[in-house]
């Protein structure tokens, strides 16, 4: 037997309730960082502040806030250096 077919250890719902959250999550920040409307200077600022910052939620704010976060600009950074 499994460990994912015994319902004492299958913990499938857990996964699946993290994953919404972190869902949630994403979505909200990709939708308020619209709101931010930052210069030049503040976005230097961010990230500088970006590439010391140890917390990866601040990370993963930061760098959605500066647009380093973009699955679009991932999938083209990803094209380009083939």
């Amino acid at each position: 037997m499994a460990d994912n077919d015994n319902p004492d250890t299958n913990m499938d719902k857990v996964d699946k309730k993290v994953l919404k959250l972190a869902a949630l999550l994403d979505a909200t920040m990709r939708f308020h960082v619209e709101e931010f409307d930052l210069d030049e200077m503040e976005i230097n600022y961010i990230q500088t502040w970006l590439r010391k910052e140890r917390d990866p939620l601040l990370v993963t704010i930061l760098a959605t806030t500066t647009g380093d976060r973009d699955p679009k600009k991932e999938d083209e950074g990803s094209s380009t250096e083939k």
